[in-house]
């Protein structure tokens, strides 16, 4: 692992006069490193219970998905709290149809286990987008399956009057018996799935900012959130939701640690771009030549006032 420094407090310095520069960096990293390590897995997002609630169904049923000897080449499952929660409460909080638009270019299928409050009012919302209804796979307790509620006569009759979606009623008490139904609900949602192979997919965003911080480390949210921009040619508040998320995550991952300068990697954060770099799923690695062009060419910026000379094709 090569020492780099590119100062938080200088590259706000010269941002006004490069943002043409940045826009070349940002291309770069994109072509050169990110675009190898896209996942092509299934993206699942699993919602339910809350994490410790003891008893949790959707505990269950991930711990099920993950013993699954197939798991680690067919389903990347992430929760929502681990990307949304700081886009929903944190400082740079982001509207709900922002993130309604950022889920639906992100996963394939969303597996809704209604079985807390907070379950049921992401089911109204799940229910009532057009984007998201045909990912949603519904899974309800079976002895409600008749129950006159605001579930079967609202959320659960829309997806049914739709054709969108899928509603598994299962026993609770007996997860292990859903688990095959939930698998080919989910294979059969996301068989249409057109979700953005770009940084813009939130569940892949994490693998651009990785290099991102180990090229530049240390970088502050805000020179991140305009690589993202750059990158993938969004608005600035998309960009910002999309950083915040994949930042979120690589904490969460212990990968990336913020000090007071801005974001670096950790030992574990290093080793997992380390590993990037020698293998994929697809067998192919980022070109390790391109990336030391990158380093010369940020210090030439950086110390020399040099143009950035990066070939993105």
């Amino acid at each position: 692992m090569l020492n780099f420094c590119f100062t938080t407090k200088s590259m706000k310095k010269t941002l006004p006069e490069n943002e043409e520069r940045l826009r070349d960096l940002a291309k770069a990293i994109h072509d050169k490193v990110f675009r190898w390590f896209f996942e092509f897995k299934t993206g699942v997002f699993l919602c339910g219970a809350g994490k410790n609630e003891k008893g949790s169904v959707r505990a269950q049923i991930d711990k099920h998905l993950r013993d699954w000897r197939f798991f680690f080449y067919r389903y990347d499952i992430v929760y929502p709290e681990d990307l949304f929660d700081e886009l929903l409460y944190g400082e740079n909080h982001q509207d709900l149809l922002t993130l309604e638009g950022i889920l639906a270019d992100s996963v394939d299928a969303i597996v809704l286990i209604v079985e807390s409050f907070g379950a049921v009012a992401e089911l109204g919302a799940f229910a009532s987008s057009n984007q998201l209804r045909k990912k949603l796979i519904c899974v309800v307790d079976g002895k409600h399956k008749t129950s006159k509620s605001f579930i079967n006569y609202g959320p659960v009759r829309l997806l049914k009057d739709k054709k969108q979606g899928e509603i598994i009623y299962g026993d609770f008490r007996n997860v292990s018996r859903m688990i095959e139904p939930i698998r080919k609900a989910i294979t059969k949602v996301s068989k249409n799935s057109k979700k953005s192979t770009s940084v813009t997919n939130v569940l892949q965003a994490h693998h651009y900012i990785l290099p991102c911080v180990f090229l530049l480390e240390p970088a502050d949210r805000a020179l991140l959130s305009k690589l993202v921009m750059y990158a993938s040619d969004i608005s600035e508040e998309k960009a910002k939701a999309i950083t915040t998320a994949a930042l979120s995550m690589l904490r969460k991952k212990r990968e990336l640690t913020l000090t007071v300068d801005g974001y670096r990697l950790t030992y574990d954060g290093q080793r997992k771009f380390s590993a990037l770099g020698r293998r994929s799923r697809n067998r192919m690695t980022f070109d390790a030549t391109a990336l030391d062009d990158l380093r010369i060419s940020i210090l030439n910026w950086q110390y020399r006032n040099k143009r950035l000379s990066i070939n993105t094709k």
